[in-house]
């Protein structure tokens, strides 16, 4: 009976023995079969590539796979990498579960060339490696492979740019008629030496090419290179997302995308060897001055304003050069601080500078205010130019509060016989200074009964004959009998009439056109200026202008710009 108990014991152990070698063996057989069936694949959307051109890497596995799984770092060598999108999809089909696991990433190639997309290796698994041409778009042209629905083109505003010339980089964005841009970012222009400003807001058309219709968004950016030499311009890139209409009717899925413009290459210019003076390209430098206020003669200890403005093209306001004055010994000067502005017109960047003087005469005579000379070099005469403000001579008399000195250098009988005179009439002046002073105080009495009763007769009359332009008749007789001195006179007058809420008016800060700006500083150079013959001024051209700006009475605001139309395409 022992022996028995003792043999079962053993084949107990025995068994269970066996039993866990068996389980274990089971679970290592599934472990094998399910990294077995572990399978993920690689592939593009299309090949070959246009250069510029984002296209799409599927990677996809049979199984469950973590985001963290996949890793694109052995990617950015050749290619820009976009984002990668993970979608995971659980689905049971005759009672067995499948999985289904997609990355998704956005690649673009930066240079033309053969390329690889090596093998990646998830959980045991690798996927094959993918060769992908990069073509260019005139390649794909000829192959009639380039049928993009999203384009970007760049260029620039002039082809010889000097150090310091202000550039226009224009980047326009084309997208089909059939496809929608769901989101998207465009990225500005690089420089390695110099300032990149967008200048504007977006502008949006459309446009048809090759029989297919797009839709455009242009952005303007404004560049200055500070370094002579070769340079390079990192192009914009747009990334979005875009869905596609399918056969003209519903659109697709959102895909996502990458688009880069071509890269520019430049060779900036240095100034010339000949240059003299500061620095400063450009295509248009003005200078213009103004007067306040304008009349013939001054008084002395009278102040007088002279505004000088600079205007310049295509040049940063930053860069805009000092304006150095020597003035004369004779008068004070009070410089305001200098104003700077920027503005756009007619599609060029303009730049301005505005200095006001207050210049107040302590001499009476002649006073010589003196001239102003910018230098500047004209990138489209490739000559050295000086913008020049001539000096101008006002006249400075006595002042009318001045009293006069009388001279006390007399014989000694004509001092003794206005004594005694003097000594015999100051009684009798002083009995009718009593008398005049009792008749002021009766007629201010009576003026002040009978004022109240003819206040609103007055208030009529003067409503009636305060006429808004009464002073156009005499500025027009004086124009049609081309008296420049009298001329110049009555038409600061009829500004001021015009426009009451400017408190001293400038010919720049008034709402005219550039041709009655230019025909005012005419008659005002010709009354004012130095050796100049007014016998021969005419005043049709002036009373021209002055009528179409007296019948269209623009409304003026304080950021009015003065227009420039001309000038810019020297001849």
């Amino acid at each position: 009976m022992v022996k028995a108990v003792q043999t079962h014991r053993r084949g107990y152990k025995f068994s269970l023995m066996a039993n866990f070698l068996i389980l274990a063996g089971l679970l290592f057989t599934l472990s094998f079969q399910a990294n077995a069936a572990l399978k993920i694949t690689a592939s593009v959307n299309q090949n070959p590539v246009l250069q510029g051109s984002s296209f799409i890497l599927e990677i996809r596995a049979n199984e469950s796979i973590d985001a963290s799984d996949w890793n694109s770092s052995a990617l950015l060598a050749d290619f820009v990498v976009g984002r990668t999108s993970t979608n995971s999809q659980t689905s049971y089909i005759n009672g067995k579960k499948s999985h289904l696991t997609t990355f998704t990433t956005v690649l673009m190639a930066r240079n033309m060339g053969a390329y690889t997309i090596p093998a990646f290796t998830i959980d045991g698994a690798t996927t094959q490696p993918i060769k992908v041409n990069v073509i260019s778009s005139t390649t794909a042209n000829s192959r009639g492979l380039n049928n993009r629905n999203i384009e970007l083109k760049v260029n620039v505003s002039s082809e010889t740019i000097y150090v310091g010339q202000q550039f226009i980089y224009t980047t326009t964005l084309y997208i089909a008629q059939n496809t929608k841009m769901q989101s998207g970012n465009l990225t500005e222009p690089t420089v390695t030496d110099g300032v990149v400003k967008q200048i504007g807001k977006d502008e949006n058309a459309s446009q048809i090419i090759n029989g297919r219709r797009f839709e455009t968004i242009t952005r303007q950016y404004a560049i200055t290179i500070n370094t002579a030499g070769k340079t390079t311009i990192s192009p914009t890139r747009f990334e979005g997302q875009v869905s596609t209409a399918k056969r003209g009717y519903r659109f697709g899925s959102v895909m996502p995308v990458i688009i880069q413009a071509d890269t520019l290459h430049l060779n900036i210019q240095a100034p010339p060897t000949d240059y003299q003076g500061e620095w400063l390209v450009s295509d248009f430098v003005q200078l213009v001055e103004e007067l306040q206020p304008l009349q013939n003669s001054y008084q002395q200890g009278e102040s007088i304003t002279r505004t000088i403005t600079l205007t310049v093209a295509n040049v940063d306001k930053s860069a805009l050069p000092d304006l150095v004055i020597s003035w004369p010994t004779t008068a004070k000067i009070y410089p305001d601080k200098p104003q700077f502005t920027s503005f756009a017109q007619q599609g060029t960047h303009f730049s301005q500078q505005v200095l006001s003087f207050a210049i107040i005469p302590n001499q009476i005579g002649e006073l010589t205010l003196p001239a102003l000379s910018i230098p500047w070099f004209n990138n489209k005469t490739q000559q050295q130019e000086w913008a020049t403000l001539p000096a101008k001579t006002v006249t400075i008399v006595a002042s009318e509060n001045s009293v006069p000195v009388e001279n006390t250098n007399k014989p000694n009988g004509e001092t003794n016989s206005t004594s005694s005179t003097a000594t015999t009439e100051s009684s009798i002046w002083r009995w009718l200074t009593f008398i005049f002073a009792g008749l002021w105080l009766l007629t201010c009495v009576t003026w002040f009964v009978l004022r109240r009763g003819n206040q609103q007769i007055n208030n009529q009359k003067v409503a009636n004959t305060a006429k808004p332009d009464n002073i156009w008749p005499q500025l027009e007789t004086a124009l049609k009998n081309n008296d420049a001195k009298q001329s110049s006179r009555l038409l600061h007058a009829w500004f001021k009439q015009q426009w009451p809420e400017i408190k001293s008016p400038h010919l720049a800060s008034l709402p005219m056109s550039q041709e009655c700006l230019q025909t005012c500083q005419q008659l005002l150079a010709c009354t004012y200026g130095k050796n100049t013959d007014v016998t021969n001024w005419q005043g049709q051209a002036l009373l021209a202008q002055l009528i179409k700006l007296r019948n269209s009475k623009p409304v003026i605001t304080t950021s009015q710009q003065p227009s420039i139309k001309t000038q810019l395409n020297p001849s």
